[in-house]
């Protein structure tokens, strides 16, 4: 079963409006699919084991504002879009006591607060879509639970299913 862990995120108005404009540069991320990935898990085995050793996360309630805009590997020559989440610490704290708690699995990347709206499958630039919403804040948002999902690939899209939602403190 291929899995993440992640924290849901609403699709707002402004968010919708940033993945309708940019979508003919890509394949855009559905608004029910919004999320904040603190760890890929990829093809795992024992699901109720991972379920049960995310169940001791005591991590407290904290607030993040989605603002402004990146790109992966980097803006001139882009596969990922993404809009830059804040503050950093919250977010990297608990990926990181997510990823203590399934160290039998081993990072694929290093932690990076974003979420992604767009993925292109040849290298495009989006220097002028990232400059133009450098100061647009797409979401203020409380965060108060993550989840553990698993992740079903279609030629239409990925299919999310939620597998076991955790609350914070």
């Amino acid at each position: 079963m291929r899995c993440f862990v992640a924290i849901s995120l609403p699709a707002n108005e402004i968010l919708v409006k940033a993945i309708t404009e940019n979508k003919p540069m890509g394949r855009s991320v559905e608004g029910k699919n919004l999320h904040l990935t603190l760890k890929f898990l990829g093809e795992i085995h024992s699901v109720e084991k991972i379920r049960k050793s995310l169940e001791g996360i005591g991590s407290k309630r904290f607030s993040i504002i989605l603002k402004g805009m990146g790109a992966f590997p980097n803006a001139q020559h882009g596969r990922v879009l993404f809009v830059k989440a804040y503050p950093e610490s919250p977010l990297k704290e608990l990926a990181d006591e997510v990823d203590s708690r399934t160290r039998e699995i081993p990072l694929d990347h290093p932690f990076s607060p974003h979420l992604t709206i767009l993925r292109v499958k040849d290298k495009r630039d989006f220097s002028e879509v990232i400059s133009k919403n450098e100061n647009t804040v797409f979401l203020e948002q409380e965060v108060t639970s993550f989840t553990l999902y698993e992740s079903v690939l279609k030629p239409t899209g990925p299919i999310y299913n939620e597998i076991q939602t955790y609350q914070l403190m």
